[in-house]
């Protein structure tokens, strides 16, 4: 285990995607930060658009994929989650689901030998220092709007992807719904139960 990895285990790892970094994402983002980091926690931040992540897979990539070799592109991105305790996602839900450089994250980070392992026809996970997880998404329709045409994030985060994570005992997710005609009383009430959700923590 190097210094690093060492100096950062128990981390709270947040992950974002948003392009604008004045967008709503990106403000949760922060204060999420800032109030871990008020509290003394330690704080890793992945921001996927801002450090240029690249979410496809190369057929050179593809053709060693399930081997324990981890493209140097990705390295950092991988240690940062080996080191988390906790995990934060901010994302919008764009098309009725994940952004697509958030769903390449998962495709190409949480890969074989690092957030599972095949074994004959089972999965297992590997990520079990992970134990709470927070997913926040922002949605232009209303929660009428999106329950009656779907969206895919819920079905992903609270069952796909918690099947990687053994020791999870303790997720929340917030939903900041209507911004395309935002109610700032209601941004600012959901915004505070993020800021309690962490603030304890």
């Amino acid at each position: 285990m190097n210094l690093d990895h060492e100096a950062s285990l128990g981390a709270c790892l947040i992950v974002t995607c948003h392009p604008s970094p004045s967008s709503l994402c990106g403000r949760v983002a922060s204060e999420v930060r800032q109030t871990i980091e008020a509290r003394g926690g330690r704080v890793l931040v992945d921001d996927l658009v801002a450090m240029g992540f690249n979410p496809t897979i190369t057929r050179p990539e593809f053709d060693v994929f399930y081997q324990d070799r981890i493209p140097e592109d990705i390295a950092v991105l991988v240690e940062h989650l080996r080191s988390a305790q906790e995990l934060v996602f901010v994302l919008p839900v764009w098309m009725y689901g994940l952004p697509a450089i958030l769903k390449g994250y998962f495709d190409r980070v949480w890969r074989p030998h690092v957030a599972y392992r095949l074994a004959g026809d089972e999965i297992e996970g590997l990520l079990g220092h992970i134990t709470r997880m927070t997913v926040i998404v922002t949605h232009g329709r209303s929660e009428a709007e999106t329950d009656a045409i779907g969206d895919g994030s819920k079905l992903f985060f609270e069952t796909s992807l918690a099947s990687l994570l053994p020791n999870l005992t303790d997720t929340q997710r917030f939903d900041f719904y209507a911004l395309d005609t935002p109610d700032v009383s209601e941004i600012e009430g959901e915004l505070r139960r993020v800021r309690d959700r962490f603030q304890g923590a």
